[in-house]
């Protein structure tokens, strides 16, 4: 066991809280290290919370975990003593430390060690301790221009040991080392060549002990307009000029002395950390979230007493207890009415009706209570996105400012478990693929540094999440080819779609416009289960973009998905419900408001035309039509699209809790899931944005039929 055996289950359940407290501090404090002008009490906050986790560690009996955290405190209390300066390499330590605390973590949840290796952190954040310029951590700066004067913009490239090593034989040896960086016309297709002739070339007059990108990259021609390399060799830089000059297609070459003891910092943990952390943070991530049951900040002793830890599991239990009060809640509302109808003289069902409408009181204040216990700020997702943003911009080389605002929303926490994907996936196609390279924001007059915001506020009943860049944008005309060639649609019919529907064709299955698709992201690729999943939520998701200016995600979703409100209609003497967030309005037709184009059923709705949808078709519903009945027509929309639904009677609104269809129904299209009305009998949802995608599809299939037969 990696605790102490006389530790109780419930001392290690608040241990666990705590901890997961602790790191989820760490982790956006260590960020704000970065960030922030006033840094001082960000570093007390993080060393504080260091030394409360090597404590409670301690105590239960986790040594490695107190290990870690013991070095990370002596390394922060270095920082804010002014011993030593903070620089981004420190930080990289710090985060790297961070996900060994994590993978530490879950050790207690699989009840063994990993096999992680803490000597080899604890040792690096040593070594900077004692020694900050340590030669086991240097990382070169290649800090002159090609005149010998200094450049105030200064590369960072990490040396590992092995090659130190080697650098310091060979200067024993005789030979001088030099760092060479070379930069290559941009508009080149041959950069990986080129770079394959430099190596060969200075391999003759020595030799290339590295290289960034690696003869590995190089070969894979995973290449850029740089590359950087360190030479040891008995000739002198004039020399080495000419030999990299007379190369095709190099604009630039900077040359510079290497030297061992100079500019040497903390390099980034090697490559074996990095891999052990990255396989088990994701388990961690989980753990987290299952055990945490609220993200409850580290509070004052006065306040102690006010707040308490309640375990997620009977938060649950009360909610679905109160599920059903809800629709008993329908029941005795409906049941009191009937009988006040039919006996209003009698005492008893007076006072059986004021009874009734006290339960219905209570019942609607114990929801609405149960809620806001359920309601958490979506900061418990928002938080853990800048560490991904620094990750991923760093792995693709560009300079990003990374804002959030309104992370105090609340909502569900239901939902907030299920957003967070579909967040992540946005977030990496907006810095893979929709902030451009350096070069290319400078060719257009952009700001170096990119600006992505992602922002969260309560708008009438729903909660808005924008995510918003300022990149290349999404490109209409690249999205109506690819659309083509994908046969998604028609060359005719893609000169007669709106701008939004030519944008609503990245949410298809397996739509791109990418060029290349990378390990971090393609853009459009698996945006259809990004809005699959909000639609789930009973959400939706909305695109706007301006080509060369930026892209903005608009996510509308419920405070909560367990109860709704929602329209009761009939159709064919079968009742339905259509939730609200989906109907626009409701209006009386007669027959005649009816018209028929290219097959299909429409209706004007002032200056729109607007599809009808034949909801008998869908749902395989049998409805006989009488020319003298009045029927009505529900509007509804999802996204930025409207359309009709025609049904015999409108009843009621109220609210209606979701149950699920079960597994054995297997998968009903267009079905949402169902409720159990006042009456105890079952009405199905309908899943508006699914039906809306089925229409869609059916009227596609026959206007290309009719433009073959035409």
């Amino acid at each position: 066991m990696i605790i102490n055996s006389d530790i109780s289950s419930e001392e290690l359940k608040v241990f666990l809280e705590e901890t997961d407290d602790i790191l989820q501090t760490l982790d956006e404090d260590i960020i704000k290290l970065e960030k922030e002008d006033q840094k001082d009490d960000i570093i007390q906050r993080v060393f504080r919370a260091a030394h409360t986790l090597k404590g409670s560690s301690g105590m239960i009996g986790h040594i490695r975990m107190a290990e870690v955290t013991h070095a990370m405190e002596n390394l922060l209390d270095k920082i804010r003593n002014k011993k030593m300066i903070l620089n981004p390499n420190i930080v990289d330590l710090l985060l790297h430390s961070l996900d060994i605390l994590k993978v530490l973590r879950t050790e207690i949840n699989q009840e063994e060690d990993s096999d992680i290796d803490i000597s080899i952190i604890v040792k690096r954040i040593n070594e900077v301790i004692e020694n900050p310029n340590s030669q086991n951590s240097a990382v070169v700066k290649n800090n002159c221009n090609d005149s010998g004067n200094k450049d105030s913009n200064e590369t960072s490239i990490n040396i590992d040991e092995s090659t130190l090593a080697q650098i310091s034989n060979a200067i024993e040896s005789g030979l001088n080392p030099y760092s060479i960086k070379v930069t290559f016309n941009k508009d080149s297709i041959w950069k990986a060549v080129r770079c394959l002739q430099i190596l060969n070339e200075l391999n003759g007059i020595g030799k290339t002990l590295f290289s960034k990108p690696s003869s590995q990259e190089i070969e894979a021609e995973n290449v850029n307009e740089e590359l950087f390399l360190i030479l040891c060799t008995e000739s002198g830089e004039d020399i080495i000029q000419n030999t990299v000059t007379k190369i095709e297609e190099v604009d630039h070459i900077e040359i510079a002395s290497f030297d061992l003891n100079q500019n040497a910092s903390i390099n980034n943990c090697d490559t074996e950390i990095q891999e052990q952390t990255d396989n088990q943070n994701t388990m961690h991530d989980e753990n987290v979230d299952r055990n945490k049951s609220s993200d409850i900040p580290v509070i004052d002793k006065t306040e102690a007493l006010k707040s308490v830890r309640v375990d997620v599991k009977l938060l649950d239990k009360l909610m679905n207890m109160v599920e059903e009060l809800v629709i008993d809640r329908s029941r005795i509302s409906q049941v009191g009415r009937e009988l006040e109808s039919r006996y209003q003289s009698d005492l008893l069902v007076g006072d059986l009706q004021e009874t009734s409408n006290h339960i219905v009181k209570v019942i609607n204040e114990l929801y609405q209570d149960i809620m806001k216990v359920r309601m958490l700020p979506i900061s418990i997702v928002f938080n853990k996105f800048p560490r991904l943003v620094r990750d991923l911009s760093q792995k693709q080389q560009k300079d990003i400012n990374f804002s959030i605002s309104g992370a105090d929303t609340e909502l569900d926490r239901n939902i907030i478990e299920q957003i967070r994907d579909p967040l992540i996936h946005l977030l990496r196609n907006a810095v893979d693929h929709g902030i451009e390279s350096k070069e290319e924001r400078k060719a257009q007059n952009k700001p170096e540094k990119a600006e992505i915001l992602l922002s969260a506020k309560q708008e009438e009943g729903h909660i808005l999440i924008v995510l918003e860049d300022d990149g290349k944008g999404i490109d209409t005309e690249k999205i109506k080819a690819s659309a083509i060639k994908k046969g998604i649609i028609t060359p005719e019919s893609a000169n007669t779609i709106s701008h939004d529907e030519i944008l609503d064709l990245i949410f298809a299955p397996g739509f791109s416009t990418a060029d290349k698709i990378t390990e971090i992201s393609g853009r459009g690729v698996g945006l259809d289960i990004v809005r699959n999943n909000i639609e789930k939520l009973n959400g939706s998701v909305h695109l706007s973009t301006q080509l060369n200016k930026g892209t903005t995600f608009t996510v509308k979703l419920p405070l909560t998905v367990a109860v709704f409100r929602g329209l009761m209609i009939s159709i064919a003497d079968s009742i339905f419900i259509i939730p609200m967030s989906s109907v626009i309005e409701t209006k009386k037709i007669q027959p005649g408001d009816i018209s028929t184009v290219l097959g299909e059923s429409v209706m004007r709705l002032r200056d729109d035309i607007i599809p009808i949808i034949p909801i008998e078709k869908l749902l395989k519903e049998q409805i006989n039509k009488t020319s003298n009945e009045e029927n009505y027509v529900v509007v509804v929309k999802s996204g930025e699209r409207l359309a009709g639904i025609i049904v015999q009677h409108l009843l009621e609104q109220q609210e209606f809790v979701i149950k699920p269809l079960g597994g054995f129904l297997g998968e009903l299209k267009g079905i949402a899931g169902a409720s159990i009305l006042g009456n105890g009998h079952t009405a199905l949802i309908l899943d508006i944005p699914t039906i809306m995608r089925m229409v869609k599809h059916q009227n596609t299939e026959n206007l290309m039929k009719t433009l073959v037969n035409a």
